[in-house]
Formats: structure tokens, C-alpha cells, sequence
């Protein structure tokens, strides 16, 4: 067999060549195409490194000007690209920033690679487009708030109303079991006449609330943050009207932010039998009681102390999905002597039948918020579904009135920028 394979090639016919020359062909194809793929890789590495750079220095302090300083992040960026390849293996480079707000910031940088060989065959371009991005996420700031001033709830309401605090999660995805928007959930007041202890303490020293507390962390990975319902009790008089509440007060952590959530129990006010079901019931022959629950879910912008709210959407089958409802009055006041009703000498609108106040300064520490709701949605009118007087409502604006102190916002450890993708 060895004698055979060395008269084979000491052939001199040609076909050896020919077989050679063939084979050849892929071999010489692979080691190009093997250039081209370590070119492309370097440059996405390399460009993934320097976005990575630009990112993480493109966040700006208080007092430096943003534009300004992208400009010089840009340039240096660009210039270390431009040294690396001397426009060789990376031409038409663009780095490109995307501020979602002034916690998050995405810098996206692409270039074109000249391909040396891969582009021998038909359909393949002559360079190669190479994106790469990074992400990065500010040290968010925590929102720290003070249990409320004082809290009104009209006593002569027909229908049942309680208050509910809760933290919302902007940021969060819609729909998300493992990441529900709203944690920490816990009623703070109602116009039944309840008693309500708060518990500042984490973890609470209330011993009604501990086991709560404890079985709400071992739920779930992100403890209170990951479950709708915070730790809350009826500590007392459960089938009364003079309930006793126990609650955590909801401490919002980084990311998410204090709001309110209003429940209304049609006709129920003295029928403490629905205050917690809503169930539908024939009362007085033609009327139904029935549960809605209004939330706020507020916001606030970085940089920008101006209450924002993603919520206020009205229930269905009276409301179209999404569409919200002129159901919250809020007022800014610079003291809390000023949350008082005009009448008083304060800066509160009164009377019925008018368009609600929304408040547009910025709330800032010092300063109050007072919060006024009608316990209907205005504008609903008729019968719908057996529903009798849906949509009676005076548009007072006080058949609830929280005032609280504006937030102070406090970073929470170091003040830098890490990268999240």
C-alpha cells in the first residue's frame, strides 16, 4: 500500500494536480474566512469595550451639563477607535446615546468591516455591519416619606370607602407575576369607622404582624418587594363596625414609590358585611352594592419632583379599558397650615359641581400634598347592568382627604453608574 500511494504521486499525468487544486479550493476558503471571522470578532470586541467605557463615563453629576459632557465622551470614544484601526478594520464608526431618563442610559456604537475574503461569494457584501451596546443604571435614589398628617374620610358617605397605601413599580413589566408593580400593600384608613396602628419597624415588632412578615419573605426571592399584599391585619372586631387594623408601613425601596389605592363599596358604609367582598346585594329594592378599587400609582421623574401618576383608570363595565378617571383632586401646599379649607383661611378648594385641582409644582421636602377624591367617577350617569345611580356624585372632591409631607429622595449607598447589559 505505501509503494502505491508514492507511485501515485510521482505521476506525472496532471490528475494529481488537478485533485490537489480542488481540494485546495474549500481549505483556502476556510483559512479566509477564518481571517475575516477574527477581524470581525476583534472589532466587536474592541467596539463592545469602548461602549462599555463611554457608558460608564457618560453620567454627569449635579451641576455638569449633559450635552457637554457626551460630546467629550464621544470624542474620546471615537478617537480610540480611529487609533486602534486607522480606519481599516472599522470604517463609518457611530456611537449613539439613548437616555431612558436620568437613572438609565443606553449607548449603542456600530461599524462597517471590510471583508477580505468572505465576500467572495455571490450575495456577500463587502463589509460587515458589527452593533454592540451597553446599558447602565445610575444609583437610583430611595424615596423617604412620613406617614400621613392627617386623614379625612367623610362620615356621611353612603358608600363604603377605605385607603390603601402601596409602592408602585414604574419600571416594572405589565402582567409579570414574579414582578408585580404594586408590593407592600396595607389599609391606612377607611370611613367605617376603624382604628388603624401603623408599625414603623422592619422587621415589624408587632407580634400580629410577624408571622406575617416572615411568611411574606419566605414567598418569595424579593420578600416584600415581590408580592402585592405588604403585612396587615384585623387585630380586632373583624365582624364589627369598629374594626382594629395592624399594618407595616409600606418603606418603598429604591425603584418604586409610594401610592394610593382607593376602594369603594357601593351603598356599604354601615353594611359591614360587604366591606371586604363587595358582593352584589339588593338594597332597598333597587340598588346594588359592588367593589372598585381607584389606583394612583404614583411617580416621580428623576430630577423632577412633580407628582406623576400612571393609574387613576376607571372600573369596567362604566369605564372603557385604559381610560382614566377625574376622580383625585391633589393641592401643593407650602406648610401644612396652608391644607386647609379656603373658608379656613387655607389654600383647599370647596364646593360641589366643579373640575378637580391637580396639582403641578414641584413637590418638594417641606412642603404638603393634600389628596382629595370623589368616591364616584364623575361623568357616569344612568343604569347599567341592574346598577341604580351609578353615577350620582356631587364632584366635592373630600369624600376622602389625605395630607402628607412631600418626599425626600436619599441615595442609597455610593453615587456611581454600573452596568446592567
Amino acid at each position: 500500500m505505501g509503494r502505491s500511494l508514492w507511485d501515485l504521486v510521482r505521476r506525472e499525468d496532471g490528475a494529481v494536480a488537478v485533485i490537489f487544486a480542488v481540494m485546495a479550493i474549500p481549505f483556502i476558503a476556510m483559512a479566509g474566512w477564518a481571517v475575516d471571522y477574527v477581524r470581525l470578532q476583534h472589532v466587536k470586541e474592541f467596539l463592545q469595550a469602548q461602549v462599555d467605557a463611554a457608558a460608564l463615563s457618560a453620567f454627569v453629576e449635579e451641576g455638569e451639563n449633559w450635552s457637554t459632557k457626551w460630546e467629550l465622551v464621544e470624542s474620546v470614544a471615537l478617537a480610540e477607535i480611529s487609533r486602534q484601526y486607522q480606519g481599516a478594520w472599522a470604517q463609518g464608526v457611530s456611537i449613539t446615546p439613548d437616555r431612558f431618563n436620568d437613572n438609565d442610559l443606553k449607548v449603542t456604537a456600530s461599524a462597517q468591516v471590510p471583508l477580505a475574503f468572505m465576500n467572495i461569494l455571490p450575495g456577500v457584501p463587502d463589509t460587515q455591519l458589527i452593533t454592540v451596546s451597553a446599558t447602565v443604571q445610575f444609583s437610583q435614589v430611595k424615596e423617604v416619606r412620613r406617614p400621613p398628617d392627617t386623614s379625612l374620610l367623610d362620615p356621611v358617605a353612603g358608600d363604603f370607602n377605605r385607603i390603601w397605601m402601596y409602592c408602585f413599580w414604574p419600571n416594572r413589566p405589565e402582567n409579570d407575576p414574579d414582578l408585580p408593580r404594586r408590593t407592600r400593600m396595607v389599609p391606612v384608613a377607611d370611613n367605617g369607622g376603624s382604628v388603624f396602628l401603623p408599625d414603623f419597624s422592619e422587621p415589624p415588632t408587632m407580634p400580629g404582624l410577624v408571622s406575617r412578615y416572615t411568611s411574606i419573605l419566605t414567598s418569595h426571592p424579593l420578600g416584600l418587594d415581590g408580592v402585592e399584599q405588604g403585612p396587615w391585619l384585623i387585630s380586632k372586631g373583624a365582624n364589627t363596625n369598629r374594626r382594629e387594623y395592624q399594618y407595616m408601613w409600606p418603606d418603598c425601596a429604591q425603584g418604586s414609590f409610594l401610592s394610593f389605592r382607593l376602594e369603594n363599596v357601593r351603598f356599604a358604609r354601615t353594611q359591614q358585611r360587604y366591606w371586604d367582598s363587595g358582593t352584589v346585594a339588593n338594597n332597598g329594592g333597587d340598588r346594588k352594592t359592588g367593589r372598585f378599587s381607584y389606583y394612583t400609582d404614583t411617580f416621580f421623574t428623576p430630577g423632577n419632583n412633580t407628582e406623576q401618576y400612571a393609574g387613576l383608570q376607571g372600573p369596567e363595565p362604566f369605564v372603557r379599558p385604559g381610560e382614566k378617571v377625574d376622580i383625585l383632586e391633589t393641592v401643593l401646599c407650602d406648610s401644612i397650615d396652608e391644607c386647609r379649607p379656603q373658608s379656613e383661611g387655607g389654600v383647599i378648594p370647596e364646593g360641589v359641581n366643579r373640575s378637580p385641582q391637580r396639582a403641578t409644582g414641584k413637590c418638594e421636602p417641606g412642603k404638603y400634598m393634600y389628596y382629595g377624591w370623589e368616591d364616584r367617577p364623575p361623568g357616569l350617569s344612568g343604569t347599567s347592568n341592574n346598577w341604580q345611580h351609578i353615577g350620582w356624585t356631587d364632584r366635592d372632591y373630600d369624600d376622602i382627604r389625605i395630607i402628607i409631607q412631600c418626599p425626600t429622595f436619599e441615595t442609597v449607598g455610593e453615587r456611581n453608574a454600573r452596568l446592567v447589559e
